[in-house]
């Protein structure tokens, strides 16, 4: 069989050989029938990009409406709509009166855990009597900051 291809290769390349096109003359292929060819008449396959709902415009222009939407909805329930809770007042109390009542609770706890076991609550009650003088400290340095911001506001 190579002995058949050698002595045909002196008449066809062997790439025409390989694949039977031995007897087929070869012609130069017509650059308007290539798939290069973008001129007049030519025939035009499926395009690249087929565009599809979510990549247009109308989409696009729909999703911005959705969130400015959301967001203006949210902005109307919390500044208009909504009414007053417990939460308002909690972050509308200053921080040293919550401490202080945080405290207390938890001091008040603490005597009744040591009367429910006949403990001496004296201890007990004399850091009750000190969370009022720590109030009054942490208001007068809450004030203090205050003060400090509103300067540096000016």
């Amino acid at each position: 069989m190579w002995r058949v291809v050698r002595e045909a290769s002196a008449r066809a390349p062997i790439w025409m050989q390989a694949r039977g096109l031995a007897a087929k003359k070869s012609t130069e292929p017509k650059f308007t029938q290539s798939a290069a060819f973008q001129g007049r008449g030519s025939i035009r396959g499926n395009p690249a990009f087929k565009q599809d709902y979510y990549t247009s415009d109308a989409y696009a222009n729909k999703k911005v409406l959705s969130a400015i939407g959301s967001v203006l909805a949210l902005a109307l329930y919390f500044g208009w709509l909504r009414e007053p809770s417990d939460l308002d007042e909690i972050w509308n109390t200053p921080p040293h009166i919550l401490t202080s009542n945080l405290e207390r609770k938890m001091i008040r706890e603490q005597i009744k855990q040591a009367q429910e076991k006949g403990m001496d609550t004296a201890l007990l009650r004399a850091q009750l009597d000190y969370v009022d003088v720590k109030e009054e400290a942490l208001r007068i340095q809450f004030e203090q900051k205050k003060s400090q911001e509103e300067r540096k506001r000016q």
